[in-house]
């Protein structure tokens, strides 16, 4: 992996860890330069891993520039492996990814596996992109085909394929080669500092900025040698969180870590058969949740609430004003947050004309006609008003989805509709789609939801999925999760991200998931008009 393929295993996995945990972002490694402890070629992969793929056979004019292996770890614990190859055939430079990562959800092993290749000519213009991701039934199949001032997106799942245009960004980003000769030149010239901007399908069609700063030199171990290496600080606009980068001389990564809040997330350059040996999943959700200091047990079922959210480091993001809830800044690091289950708030004109949250997406696939189906048979005898259409739907979720469990990675809706399993994530992906059958845009709402009591877990907020639809112009919150009976949302929920789910991930949109988990207090300061106090002894 080269320097530029570094905002990879980190930028890659940790967003890829809350996908696991059906919280979603990932982005992906690309780009190789000089080897440096290359893997053994040939070796045959554990019982029970499965292979990586393996590249077509080569022709007379195909060479192989790289090929390297890496640990992951989360918490000093084995949690997958990362695999990459380039190849060079004529005028064509191909970058080829391979990562598993396998986590622990309160008991139950998700395993999610994504595959990659970009092409492009040995002059840095962009040729074609595909990724492969498996976290549901059926892989999903993203293709990116480039043309002079726009690209031609094509997700695809079980025989059904969508398809959109997207401008590219503008001049002056580098495909993952083009990137790493850049950073080559760079560092032959002693630069200290290291800014550019690559592309990343994966993680979607905007831009991803990128920039490293050189801390200085450090002694690290690698499979029992020392050896030296330059450290650099390294952040991603993906991510706010900054990882820490141990470089060779030719600017190979040979290690790299990230505090995810809940826990060192690791890459180490080793061999195939130790990057991928066998290992226990490392139980990682438990971890996510986010205590309470004072007794909120009133805000299950609750209609309005007031939050006090502050960033332990003091650098707290902007959080979404929409739906129910309304962002206030009060500093930097801390914001005051009001949610009011009855409220809606008004679509920006640009929401209104957005095809996106209409139209048919590989997550949101409402062109399945089973989806159709179980839409018409929800909606007998309904009213005609949108919001009562609404209703009735996520209702209908609520019931069909019968075995809630929490071993879905991240499932369509077909697949959710098919297997009438899953968690927040299939119930707030299928509300979605039966939603745009109708011709009601809607798009899903990723953040907190108060949990009184779950096992160990008490007085807490955890992570969690639900469903905006627009109804007159306005966003309004609908959780599938909540009783069929009941109403349809609720004070309990902290809203921190919105997708249209339109692609083959929904990971960027939710990328501020990363940036929050732990890093963030929560003081519930009133609860349908009643102060909270923080009595001796509150729950934890």
């Amino acid at each position: 992996m080269s320097f530029s393929s570094r905002s990879c295993v980190i930028s890659k996995c940790a967003p890829l860890l809350c996908v696991v945990l059906a919280l979603v972002l990932a982005t992906r490694a690309h780009a190789f330069v000089a080897a440096w402890l290359p893997a053994p070629q040939g070796t045959p992969a554990p019982q029970g891993t499965p292979a990586a793929p393996v590249p077509a056979a080569p022709s007379a004019t195909t060479q192989t520039l790289e090929d390297r292996w890496y640990q992951l770890s989360l918490g000093g614990k084995p949690c997958g492996w990362f695999h990459e190859w380039v190849e060079r055939q004529d005028n064509t430079i191909r970058s080829m990814t391979e990562t598993e990562m396998t986590v622990g959800r309160m008991g139950q092993g998700v395993t999610l596996r994504t595959r990659t290749t970009f092409e492009e000519t040995t002059r840095g213009v962009p040729v074609r992109a595909e990724i492969v991701e498996t976290s549901g039934a059926a892989p999903v199949r993203c293709t990116w085909t480039f043309a002079a001032d726009d690209m031609e997106i094509a997700d695809e799942q079980s025989g059904r394929r969508t398809v959109q245009r997207h401008p590219l960004p503008a001049a002056g980003w580098l495909p993952p080669y083009a990137a790493d000769e850049f950073v080559r030149r760079r560092l032959a010239s002693g630069a200290k500092e290291l800014r550019y901007i690559t592309l990343d399908p994966e993680s979607g069609p905007d831009a991803v900025q990128v920039e490293s700063v050189l801390k200085g030199t450090a002694d690290t171990e690698v499979d029992g040698r020392t050896v030296r290496l330059t450290e650099w600080s390294t952040k991603t606009s993906l991510i706010e969180r900054p990882s820490s980068e141990f470089m060779s001389s030719d600017g190979v990564l040979v290690q790299s870590r990230t505090d995810l809040g809940v826990g060192i997330l690791e890459s180490r350059l080793t061999t195939r058969a130790i990057a991928t040996a066998a290992a226990a999943p490392v139980e990682i959700m438990a971890r996510t949740f986010i205590p309470l200091t004072s007794n909120a047990r009133g805000l299950s079922e609750s209609r309005r609430a007031e939050l006090l959210v502050t960033a332990k480091d003091s650098v707290l993001a902007d959080l979404p004003s929409a739906g129910a809830q309304v962002f206030v800044r009060t500093a930097a690091g801390a914001a005051r947050l009001s949610i009011d289950a009855d409220s809606s708030s008004m679509a920006p004109v640009a929401d209104a004309s957005d095809a996106r949250f209409t139209r048919a997406s590989v997550m949101a696939d409402s062109d399945d006609p089973a989806i159709r189906g179980l839409a018409q048979k929800a909606l007998e005898g309904c009213a005609p008003l949108p919001l009562a259409r609404a209703e009735a739907l996520r209702s209908a979720v609520n019931r069909y989805i019968t075995n809630k469990n929490l071993a879905s990675g991240f499932a369509t809706a077909s697949e959710a509709l098919k297997s009438r399993s899953g968690d927040c994530t299939e119930h707030a992906v299928l509300l979605c789609a039966l939603l745009r059958t109708q011709g009601i845009p809607a798009r899903v709402a990723s953040g907190l939801l108060y949990v009184a009591e779950s096992g160990a877990i008490r007085n807490s907020y955890g992570w969690h999925m639900w469903t905006q639809a627009m109804i007159d112009g306005k966003w309004v919150d609908f959780d599938a999760v909540l009783s069929a009976r009941g109403p349809r949302f609720d004070a309990s929920h902290l809203l921190t991200g919105l997708s249209a789910a339109d692609g083959a991930s929904i990971d960027t949109d939710l990328a501020r998931i990363v940036d929050l988990m732990g890093d963030t207090v929560i003081e519930v300061q009133s609860i349908d008009g009643k102060p909270i106090g923080n009595p001796k002894g509150a729950a934890r």
